[in-house]
């Protein structure tokens, strides 16, 4: 019952709006300099008004529709992104500058690895996908020192990573579900 009242009252206040909206113009319209006339509603107006006061019962009711179907999704957690995760693992790799595979890490669904170049080193990094693409600017994607990058993968050794210089670091973390270590 109280459903059917608010309806009729969204339904009434979208067809005010509607009519005030139209009221308006006309207003405005005549401040303009309308043709001088017997003072009626032109009958396209009319008819507008006609429209839209037919209408807004269709727009209420598929608003109504959709905000329904929204409210009945469930998105997995029913949060729409991962659980927080109990730990975290982190590490420092020493990359050589013919290219380095990155440690066995495993990546929970839903977590991303993310490479850090390491703060003090003395030149760039390369990041690719085979050992061949992280020693060529043309196949990697390159990390100045203190810069991030971070992937949705399965595994850190999917990744290689090159440098332009001895000495270099990347440094790695990743969320863990089932604690650090």
């Amino acid at each position: 019952m109280a459903d059917q009242k608010s309806d009729k009252v969204v339904l009434g206040m979208s067809t005010t709006a509607a009519v005030a909206a139209v009221m308006a113009w006309i207003a405005a319209s005549k401040k303009v300099g309308a043709a001088p006339g017997d003072g009626t509603i032109p009958s396209e107006v009319v008819e507008l008004i006609v429209a839209i006061a037919l209408s807004a019962d269709h727009v209420d009711q598929n608003t109504l529709d959709i905000i329904n179907a929204v409210n009945e999704l469930s998105l997995g957690s029913g949060r729409g992104w991962p659980e927080n995760a109990i730990g975290i693992r982190s590490l420092r790799v020493q990359i050589v500058p013919t290219g380095t595979q990155l440690p066995d890490v495993l990546i929970p669904d839903g977590m991303a690895l993310v490479i850090k170049a390491y703060p003090l080193n003395p030149g760039w990094l390369q990041v690719g996908e085979s050992l061949s693409a992280s020693g060529s600017i043309n196949q990697s994607w390159p990390l100045i020192p203190n810069e991030i990058v971070w992937y949705h993968v399965k595994n850190a050794n999917q990744i290689y990573v090159g440098a332009n210089a001895a000495g270099c670091f990347a440094c790695l973390t990743v969320e863990q579900k089932g604690g650090g270590g």
